[in-house]
């Protein structure tokens, strides 16, 4: 299903098990609430085990995957917004306060049965207003949206989010693989250098790295340098040959074709747009 057009949009599914087939992002904010079943979900560098009644917070443009912890079927609630959906109902603070979930170090909740009692009935009233559209239906769906991150900002999470990390061990490797990535980009990184430093083959890095992320090790690597270049064409003067080279590219034409593949323009337009807005 493509977001593209969609600056609201909520669905309920139930699902055999399955891979996503690629890692992605998008524009839009996520929240994926797991009312059955068992997953995994790959956000940014951390993976999380989810269980029913868990409900997941994935900001716009956060890479993240979904694949299958077992083989039951699972049945789960999706809603994506994007920032203009909420805009003029809350003053920028309050905005802040109740998007709170999205921007913790762990975007995972394990919600008590009481929580999760009042969080699927918000989402069932959400899923018929949208099935069923009225005339005044998008301010129904604003306020129920706001009811549901209000009652969610309000939760306290339990520790720094430990509770949801899988007890597979190819798992953790890769956790620790990706954090390090995350950790290093600016500099030069090679397969080689990875497996040696963690103990692993080279062919079976890729094929696990694959397997978990949804990604290669260098699709990865390439994913989280343009991101990092994307928030300095934004947010300084920088020229973009500093620019490549921050990021860990030698390579500005290189850089260059990257960041076009990745964003679908090249960094001299992204910053344009961006500066025109």
């Amino acid at each position: 299903m493509s977001l593209t057009n969609y600056k609201f949009h909520i669905e309920y599914r139930k699902s055999a098990p399955f891979n996503m087939d690629n890692k992605h992002s998008h524009e839009l904010h996520e929240i994926y609430y797991l009312q059955s079943g068992e997953r995994y979900y790959f956000i940014d560098d951390r993976i999380y085990h989810v269980n029913p009644g868990d409900i997941i917070f994935i900001p716009k443009k956060v890479l993240h995957r979904t694949t299958a912890a077992n083989n039951d079927n699972h049945e789960r609630t999706v809603l994506y917004f994007n920032d203009s959906f909420l805009a003029g109902l809350a003053p920028n603070n309050n905005k802040q306060s109740i998007m709170t979930c999205f921007y913790r170090e762990s975007k995972a909740l394990r919600l008590k049965v009481a929580e999760q009692n009042t969080i699927e009935t918000i989402l069932a009233k959400m899923v018929a207003e949208y099935k069923n559209p009225k005339e005044d239906s998008e301010i129904y769906l604003k306020s129920l949206l706001i009811q549901l991150l209000v009652h969610t900002s309000r939760i306290s999470p339990i520790g720094d989010g430990a509770n949801f990390d899988p007890l597979n061990p190819i798992h953790d490797k890769i956790h620790k693989i990706v954090r390090y990535i995350r950790h290093n980009y600016q500099k030069p990184i090679c397969l080689a250098e990875i497996a040696e430093q963690f103990y692993i083959s080279q062919f079976y890095l890729c094929r696990m790295f694959k397997e978990v992320t949804g990604l290669t090790l260098i699709e990865y690597l390439n994913n989280i340098r343009i991101k990092e270049a994307q928030q300095l064409l934004e947010k300084t003067d920088l020229s973009i040959t500093e620019i490549s080279g921050l990021v860990g590219y030698e390579n500005q034409t290189y850089f260059g074709r990257m960041f076009k593949r990745i964003t679908g323009t090249t960094p001299r337009e992204y910053r344009k747009a961006r500066f025109t807005i």
